[in-house]
């Protein structure tokens, strides 16, 4: 009986991490995403996430600029974080899915962030 509910847990948790892998990789494109509010005032950067041997990979391209900055990302249930450096700072930023062509979340908890899918 202990195996039959191990295997059906096993189960549970393997069909639990395909479908949370399938609504993030709506995420998967290039965005259009504007930080609002931060100290340097209102920001726009073009966010390109990709999926490359099973892993999601993020970089940022402010925009009228040249400079990419990397970001590592950590898968959530309901979307990603970005982990990155910018602006001398450690920083962190929410990405969720918000409809189809959109995307929403806040950079460090505090100023919020919406996007709109470029490609």
């Amino acid at each position: 009986m202990k195996k039959l509910y191990f295997l059906t847990a096993i189960l549970f948790l393997c069909v639990f991490s395909v479908v949370n892998a399938k609504d993030n990789d709506k995420l998967i494109g290039t965005w259009d995403v504007t930080v609002q509010d931060t100290p340097q005032g209102t920001v726009n950067v073009h966010l390109t996430i990709e999926k490359e041997d099973g892993k999601m990979k993020a970089k940022f391209k402010q925009v009228g600029s040249d400079q990419v900055t990397n970001a590592t990302v950590n898968e959530q249930e309901n979307g990603i974080m970005l982990y990155f450096y910018a602006e001398g700072y450690d920083l962190y930023m929410t990405v969720r899915p918000d409809g189809d062509d959109a995307v929403s979340g806040y950079l460090v908890d505090q100023f919020p962030v919406k996007g709109k899918r470029i490609n």
